[in-house]
This record gives C-alpha cells, structure tokens and sequence, in this order.
C-alpha cells in the first residue's frame, strides 16, 4: 500500500546514522541508575534500544517493570494479566475479542484501536494490531507520568513498552505443554544459540488452540519471533527481531444487559452466527536496532521497523434489547488493511552534571477501513432470543457502509536533559516538536479530509533525595496524540492533547520497595463511542482524572515474593453532550495483591505456590443514558508448581477460584464481556 520512495527518502539519513563504528561491547547501564522497580528477577540488564534509558528510569518512580519469571509465576496468558500486577490500569472495551484495550491513569484509547503500547520502544499498534501473545515478552514495562518518557513519547497517563526476548551468547532452549478447560491446548518452544562469537540467534514459537469457554467462540493463535544479534566490532551491537502473528476467533460483543444487570444473561451464551466463520487477523512485524558506543559517555543508537497488518471477517452484532429478551442485530462485514513504517535515532551522553538525549524520529501510515453492514428493522429485525437462542437464521444482505484510506506523514525532534545538582537533587526537562500530516479519504464520497501542525511541548521533573531509602518526586508534562477516523458526519478528529503533573514519594531498603503517587491529569480530544450513534466514535469535550496510587513490592527470606496495588482515581468529563460524567470501565477503587514462595534445594528441586485477589469496583458500562452499572468483583486466582530437577517443572493453576461472576468490560449496554469462569490449566516445562 504504502509508496516506498518517498518512505525511504524520509527515513534514510537515520539508517545511515544508525551504523556508527566506536568502543564497548554493550549499553548496559550501571545498577545504581536502574532505578524502575523491578517485579520480578531482571536476569540481564536491559537493552537501551529496545526499552527505557536510564533518565526514565531515575525520574519516573511511578514506573514499573514485570520480569519475565514474574509474567510465568502469576499465570500470564494475556496482557491484561500482566498489567494488573501495576496499580491504576483498567480493562476496557475488545472489540469483540480482537485487540488488547486498557485505561492508566482513567485515560482510555479510542474503542476501536485501543490503547497506544509499544513493542521494543516502537508503537505497535497504530491503526490496529492483534492481541499480544506473552510467549515472545521478556519483561512488559508501564512507564508513568510526564517523566516516563520512551524516546521522546509522554504521556502524563503512562505508556506500556513491551520488551521481547532476544539472543544471548549461551546456549539455552525450554519447551512448555499446557493442556486446560475448554479443551485448551498451548506448546511454547524457546532457544537462543550462539552461531560464534559474534553472532547469536534466538526462535520463540507458540501455538494456541481452545474450544473456548462462551459457545461457538473458539481460539487459533500461532506466534513465531526469530531474533540476531550482531556484534561486528568492539563498541557496536545490530539487532533484528521478527514476528509473524495469526490470530482466529469469531467476532464475539459479549452480551446484553438485562434490565439493567450486566450479569442477567447466560454468560457462555453466543449472540453472533457461527455461520460468519472466524476473523482472520494477520501481523507481521520486522525491526533492526543498532547501538554504537562513540567513547566515553555517548552512546549513539537507533532503528527502523516495519509492520503490516489485515483483519477480515464477517460477524452479526447486536443492536437493539427489544421486550427485555429479544435481540435485533446487524451484520458486518471488515476488511482493514494496515503499513505502518517508522523509524528513529538518539545520541545520549553526559557533560558534566549533564546527562543529555537528542533524538529524531518518524513514521508513515497507510490505513484501510472497509466495512459493509445492515442495520435492523422491525420488517428485518434480524434476531436472537437471549434465553434461547438459535442460531442459523437468514442472513441480510450487507450494503456500502464505510470506506476510508488514511494517511500520515509524521516527524518529531525531542531534546532532554537530567541535571545532578549534588547527590540529593536531580532536575528533569524536555521538549519536543512534531510535524506532522494527516489525510482521510472517503472513497465512498470522494471527500477528503486535512490536518496538519507543528506544535511544541514541554515536560519538567525533579527529584530528591531524602536519604538513603527515600525520595521525593515531581513531575509535569504535555501529550499529543493524532486520532484516527471519521465521525458521524464523515469528518475527521482533531489530535488528542493532554496535561498532566505528579507528586510522590518512594522508599527502598532491602528487600522493600514502596511507592506513593499523587496525580492529575486533563486530556481533551479523546474519542469514545458516540452517545446518539454508538456505530461512530465522537470526542469527548474535556476528561479529568485525578486519584492517588500506591504500590509495594517485598521480598523475604529469599523465598517469598509480595506485589500489593491499589488505585483511587476519579476520571471524570465536562462534555454536556454525554448523558453521564463517568468515564466507561474505569473503576474508583481497584487493587491487588499477589503472593509467590520458592521452597528449591540446592539443586534446584522442590515447590512454589502462588495466590492472588484482584479487586475491582463499580464502573459505567455505558455513556449513552442508560445509567448501566457494572458491579464490583473480586477475582483469585492460585497455582502451585513442582521442580522435579532443575530441567523439569510442572504447574497446576486455577485461574477466577471462586468461579465470581463479572463483567470484565463494556462497550454500551448490548455490547458487554463477561468475565470468564473458573478456568484450570496444568502445564510441562522443560529446559536445556
């Protein structure tokens, strides 16, 4: 789709400058400015071109990062799973199972797209992309407020970066067998092997099927992510890694809401027609980062990455409760395409008490959404009864709906500074440009719409330190955000803007790290599902969120593991064209905790067993006047494993123990995802 000429020509001179030679093998930073908090065992340090540097790290005490022996302890199956390990996160709206969605800070993306996250410190999911697969993921980072920057981007909510497994220089491969409810069947293969001494290579493979547990609504997910990496001379380290990901499901919008209760329908039970087949969703992604120390303090790094993209399918949504059990429906039809090239380059070094960052990045988009539908009518009412449902009725024919092709061209200049003024204070700031095109035609009409700027934004922290185990932070920071689409009326959206600031104070002694956030936050722009047409997205006037977040992480007697959260956040808008103030899905009161012990011999043997609660309070399952409510729950979860050696473990886990009945997310009140039940897996690990 997209032309690669003028792509090229944009993105050339940071490919060339990307090829440096100079000095030492790696970027590893020194241990005492790895100050994220680490849940988890970090086994290796972190690869500066794939996730957050060192000034992140130091400024954003709110920040997290969730290991990956963490993510296989707490049973991690989705990216949701791994996200309620942080506070102040929340599930949103999946359209229909096809995208992984979530609010930080009450802050949501659009329902369609979900929320921005990263992959190796690139966006991954502009436009579109499939659920994430948690096979390929090293450690999964949040990085938030206005100091948790990810080369150059801020968001005063926060940003995830998902980091993925790349090659080390020592042989090593694993192989794991899961076998569950609802006929689920999951291997995940790994191995990283040296080719010589300069050149390491590393494959991770996992399959997924299950028979699902709401009927008709089954799983076929394959993942492959081969990775290298090259060190040519002293001082220079390429990185390509690769990944190829096929996810099929039938499009599922959950259930209705019966009367006003979100938990009134049978929650296994399918509104949609098995005869739509499943939706084909396709990603490909290749990516090659280079670093090249330039001697002394300065390292040079950057990267290029390329990702497309495809989702087709039929599916037969519901539309209208009618006499408090009947379902009228429309059916669709989707065909997006997605090319999505981007590109970047950073120089950091240090002068003096200067710790300084350059960086220029850009990218270009090339997004298609075709959709065809019918919308019911009392003649055609398409319909379901919710009690009863029977599937395998005539089909309506589907009718032009909608068909745009949207472009951007985007280039951003950013400039930070870390300022040590002695061993207790630390001044943080940037700013950034952004140049940027956007055009959306409607290929239906012929109309096309324009949005271009160059607007400028600033952020500032500081932090200081109290004593040994204790410091203060402050942040303060502005956002902006193009959004994709067209309203109603065929328009397009201007960019979502926001401001923010932070106060907190964290504490650090052996073995306990704890955390407490203060923060608020205004964003305007942001696109929700519109309150007269819910089949269109519309912006929201203003949305404020404040709240406060704590968070704690213990570890004792080298056997036990603590992670506790909780989260107050008030995220209310001032748009007088909503029916209600309340933001969609997003609690006021949420926490969890969650508890691991290790009891292994010398030799690697013995148990671990690991339990867990998550609480989540009252949220809006829909803006449209309807006052839908959808309940608090508390849902636990416990897995015990067993190390026959240090090559063989096998793990029992139960994921909802007390089989809760929830709502796990909505979209409107005839669009809501129930929670999924009492779920029991058993699995096989093997290493090498």
């Amino acid at each position: 789709m997209l032309n690669r000429s003028p792509a090229m020509a944009l993105l050339s001179p940071l490919l060339l400058c990307a090829l440096p030679a100079s000095a030492d093998p790696t970027d590893e930073e020194s241990a005492e400015e790895q100050e994220i908090i680490v849940l988890g065992t970090r086994g290796a340090r972190g690869d500066r071109t794939l996730s957050s540097g060192p000034v992140t790290e130091k400024m954003s005490q709110s920040s997290r990062s969730v290991e990956r022996d963490l993510l296989t302890a707490a049973g991690v199956y989705r990216l949701g799973d791994a996200l309620e390990l942080i506070s102040g996160v929340s599930s949103q709206n999946n359209r229909g199972g096809m995208l992984d969605n979530f609010a930080i800070r009450g802050f949501l993306g659009t329902p369609d797209g979900g929320a921005e996250y990263y992959v190796d410190g690139f966006l991954a999911n502009r436009g579109m992309a499939p659920p994430r697969d948690p096979a390929t993921a090293e450690r999964i980072e949040l990085l938030k407020g206005p100091a948790g920057a990810l080369f150059g981007d801020v968001d005063p909510g926060g940003r995830v970066n998902i980091v993925t497994k790349t090659p080390g220089f020592a042989p090593a491969a694993s192989a794991t067998l899961t076998f569950g409810a609802f006929g689920t069947r999951r291997i995940e293969l790994d191995a990283t092997v040296p080719v010589s001494t300069k050149l390491a290579g590393r494959m991770v493979v996992a399959g997924e099927d299950s028979d699902g547990w709401r009927d008709f609504v089954t799983l076929k997910r394959r993942v492959v992510s081969p990775s290298l990496t090259w060190r040519p001379i002293e001082g220079v380290r390429l990185t390509y890694i690769g990944e190829i990901t096929r996810f099929d499901a039938p499009f599922d919008r959950g259930v209705p809401a019966i009367a006003g209760d979100a938990n009134a329908a049978p929650r296994h039970a399918y509104y949609g027609e098995p005869s739509d087949g499943v939706t084909r969703f396709r990603n490909n992604r290749h990516q090659v980062t280079a670093l090249a120390k330039l001697g002394g303090e300065w390292v040079l790094n950057g990267g290029l990455a390329w990702r497309t993209g495809s989702l087709r399918g039929f599916s037969s949504d519901q539309s209208r409760l009618v006499n408090g059990r009947t379902l009228w429906r429309q059916r669709r039809s989707r065909d997006f395409v997605v090319d999505d090239l981007s590109a970047r380059i950073e120089l950091a070094g240090q002068i003096g008490a200067h710790r300084l960052s350059l960086g220029a990045k850009g990218y270009l988009l090339d997004y298609a959404e075709r959709w065809m539908r019918r919308n019911p009518s009392a003649a055609m009412p398409y319909a379901i009864d919710v009690f009863a449902p029977v599937h395998g009725g005539v089909q309506p024919e589907l009718l032009p709906f909608t068909d745009n092709r949207e472009r951007r061209w985007s280039g951003t200049l950013y400039l930070q500074d870390m300022w040590e003024l002695g061993s207790r204070l630390t001044l943080g700031g940037g700013i950034r440009f952004d140049a940027y095109r956007q055009q959306i035609r409607n290929n239906r009409t012929g109309a096309t719409g324009r949005t271009t700027g160059e607007p400028v934004h600033f952020r500032l922290g500081a932090r200081y330190r109290v004593n040994q185990a204790i410091a203060l932070h402050a942040n303060w920071g502005e956002s902006f955000l193009l959004n994709s689409g067209t309203d109603r009326f065929g328009r397009g959206f201007a960019p979502e803007r926001g401001k923010g600031h932070e106060l907190g104070i964290t504490g650090a002694w052996t073995g306990i790290d704890v955390a407490l956030t203060w923060f608020d936050i205004r964003k305007q722009g942001i696109l929700t599902n519109d309150p007269i047409d819910s089949n269109y997205l519309a912006p929201i006037g203003s949305l404020k969120s404040r709240g406060i977040e704590m968070d704690a992480a213990i570890k004792l007697a080298g056997r036990w593991q603590v992670v506790a959260n909780y989260a107050w956040t008030r995220a209310r808008t001032d748009d007088s064209s909503f029916a209600t103030d309340r933001v969609l899905n997003v609690p006021e009161h949420a926490g969890t905790l969650f508890v691991l012990g290790r009891f292994r011999d010398a030799a690697g043997r013995g148990p671990s067993f690991s339990a867990g609660l998550s609480y989540v309070g009252d949220r809006a399952g829909g803006i449209d006047g309807s006052g839908l409510v959808l309940p608090a729950y508390v849902k636990a979860k416990a897995a015990a494993e067993y190390a026959l050696s240090s090559a063989i473990n096998l793990r029992a886990e139960i994921d909802n123990l007390f089989d809760a009945r929830y709502a796990h997310s909505s979209y409107s009140p005839v669009w809501i995802f129930p929670g999924q039940p009492r779920t029991a897996r058993v699995s096989m690990r093997l290493e090498l």
